[in-house]
């Protein structure tokens, strides 16, 4: 008897008890890794604001994935913002998840490919640390073993055999968990691909026409209902939005085909010879993204191939799940860009990914040319055992220290002194200002999560097209003189032309622009009429040496020919009149990091332009109320008008 035959022995002999062990450890895993505070990020507070909306007013979740706020919502609307509660359901998803994943290979595939991988992701840290997020990947992962244990129950018996008649109830049920998946994660709809693909493959045709015919009418009921229910609905991001070459910024255009191919090459590094190794345990757990490693993305994308060759035809079900594994993520490697990297993505995949390589392999080794090598086998899975505790016991032990401080009631315990502050600021204006003022915030969710209160999101600053400027100036420049000045040290001897300030110039990290041949890192447009120009200003400006400009068309020109759109410009007029129109009196000046994990000075400074640039212009219509902390303060300054 092999090795290999010893231990599927084994697992087969005491299956029964170590599938209720890896339920068992789930939980115990997920109570080591909870985490009572909110991501940084703020996506996971997005739901419970969106959850809250739909309870309160109906408000349809368009922005991410609808079903998750809808299901978190009468939790919220019955019981308030209670996070342990909202992550304890984060933790039912992952725990229920395995279990319908266990029971949809159960009996199909050998002992020693589903319950190795069941006790792998049960103690695996990165699956379970999003058991205590509000983020929808615990639900993707429930509705998707659901949808795998329907699909397993229906459509991996090798006599079934059905008609629609008698039974559409099963077309209906899969077609209503595959929507379950979509209504999650829109990537989730790409699973119809796969079921067209493998019926195809297994040349079942009359599952393909009902399967596909049912959804499709499911789909199409409920976005044809969508709009009437909820006509001023959103939705999730366009599919422009995705194949943009930046998502921010829609003017550069769509990606190419090469684009494309960078695009696939780029995230199969980050997710592949990253992220998965990461989950394996055969790469560090640091937090600090990891190095890139073509050849090891090669490497995967070759044994997945191989592995893909050893089960075709000896386990349909790991076809399957190979076929899932492979097209999901794929579409997720040509969809999602570069910048946007989270393990999230994959983490979702990985059991499945998981129980394919496993599986693969199982069968590889279980061939007669490889049976004198068949030993690997289990030191492979004795190295991803080995590899996935210390991971385990790394991120557990980090998380110690916490867990303790989350059970004496300190809730801030473990962030850095901007994001405390900010937290404490968002808590003391909720307490101490009037219920119906307006309050802005950088990030206004984790406000709203902390206090209950909402707060107005201020996200960026507006910034004017430069064609928009070029154009308005053929009009204005017959009765107006245009003073282009560098933004220096002397400063305020321009004060008294506060009032004629149109625009400010602002260069971002790494372009150049330039007055009189000297590069500059901002510039202020005064519009000044020609009757009030005098020789006086010119010789003041001379005077204290200022490095300024009255050729405002050579000037423009510069931000014309910009291809990579290296600057912003801003009206402080736009900005004023934003803040008139939303009712906001106060804002949150919190200096949250660029880089988290370390204090660098540099800060998200969104609502500190947004002061400096209106008080260029009005001096004195700001001043602050309020300020905690003595590092990295967080102010609340408060608008007082005209």
């Amino acid at each position: 008897m092999t090795l290999i035959e010893k231990t599927d022995n084994f697992f087969t002999k005491h299956e029964k008890l170590l599938s209720i062990l890896s339920l068992i450890l789930a939980t115990i895993t997920s109570i080591l890794l909870f985490d009572v505070k909110v991501s940084l990020s703020g996506d996971d507070c997005d739901y419970i604001v969106a959850a809250g909306e739909f309870w309160k007013n109906f408000t349809y979740p368009g922005h991410h994935g609808p079903l998750y706020p809808i299901i978190l919502s009468p939790f919220v609307g019955i019981f308030g913002i209670k996070l342990v509660l909202l992550k304890a359901l984060s933790v039912i998803f992952i725990v229920a998840s395995l279990w319908f994943f266990y029971k949809s290979f159960q009996h199909i595939v050998p002992a020693i490919i589903i319950i190795p991988t069941l006790l792998l992701v049960s103690i695996n840290p990165y699956v379970l640390f999003f058991a205590s997020y509000t983020y929808s990947e615990p639900l993707f992962m429930f509705m998707q073993a659901l949808f795998f244990y329907l699909f397993s129950k229906y459509f991996w018996n090798k006599n079934s055999e059905y008609s629609l008649k008698k039974d559409w109830g099963k077309y209906l049920a899969l077609a209503l968990a595959i929507m379950g998946m979509g209504l999650t994660r829109t990537i989730g709809f790409c699973v119809i691909g796969v079921i067209i693909l493998y019926f195809i493959i297994e040349r079942r045709w009359k599952d393909l026409i009902y399967t596909v015919s049912i959804f499709t009418i499911i789909f199409g009921i409920f976005y044809f209902l969508k709009p009437i229910i909820w006509p001023d609905s959103s939705s999730v991001q366009s599919f422009e939005t995705l194949l943009a070459k930046n998502p921010y910024n829609p003017e550069q255009g769509s990606e190419g085909f090469s684009g494309i191919i960078q695009r696939l090459i780029d995230n199969s590094n980050i997710y592949l010879s990253g992220f998965l190794y990461k989950y394996f345990g055969f790469r560090s757990s640091s937090d600090l993204p990891l190095k890139d490693l073509p050849a090891l993305s090669i490497l995967t994308y070759i044994l997945f191939i191989i592995c893909f060759v050893s089960v075709f035809k000896k386990n349909k079900s790991l076809v399957f799940t190979g076929l899932y594994a492979g097209i999901l993520i794929f579409a997720n490697f040509i969809l999602l860009h570069k910048s946007w990297a989270q393990d999230r993505i994959l983490m979702v995949y990985y059991p499945y990914v998981l129980l394919f390589l496993i599986g693969g392999f199982y069968y590889i080794f279980n061939k007669k040319a490889f049976r004198s090598i068949s030993f690997i086998f289990p030191l492979i899975l004795a190295s991803l055992f080995i590899g996935t505790g210390i991971h385990a016991k790394n991120r557990i032990g980090k998380n110690l220290p916490a867990l303790q401080q989350y059970l004496l009631g300190n809730d801030l315990y473990g962030l850095t002194p901007d994001w405390e502050n900010f937290v404490k600021m968002s808590r003391w204006a909720n307490e101490n200002l009037d219920k119906d003022v307006v309050i802005a915030s950088r990030k206004p969710t984790i406000s709203y999560v902390y206090t209950g209160r909402y707060f107005y999101g201020m996200y960026n600053v507006p910034y004017v097209n430069i064609h928009e400027i070029t154009k308005q100036s053929l009009v204005d420049k017959n009765d107006n003189i245009f003073l282009t000045i560098e933004v220096g040290e002397n400063q305020a001897i321009l004060n008294n032309l506060a009032p004629l300030l149109q625009y400010i110039f602002v260069t971002k990290q790494g372009a150049s622009f330039s007055i009189n041949g000297k590069g500059i890192k901002s510039a202020i447009v005064y519009k000044i009429e020609k009757s009030l120009f005098s020789e006086d200003l010119i010789n003041s400006l001379n005077e204290y040496k200022l490095n300024y400009t009255l050729d405002y068309d050579s000037f423009l020109k510069q931000y014309v020919e910009d291809s990579n759109v290296g600057y912003q410009i801003i009206d402080p007029d736009v900005l004023l009149q934003n803040i008139k129109d939303n009712n906001i009196r106060y804002l949150i000046l919190a200096k949250i990091r660029v880089y988290t994990p370390q204090n660098t000075g540099l800060f998200i400074n969104t609502i500190h332009q947004y002061v400096t640039f209106i008080q260029l212009k009005y001096p004195n219509r700001f001043v602050l109320r309020h300020t905690i902390g003595k590092e990295e303060t967080c102010e609340l300054a408060e608008y007082i008008g005209e």
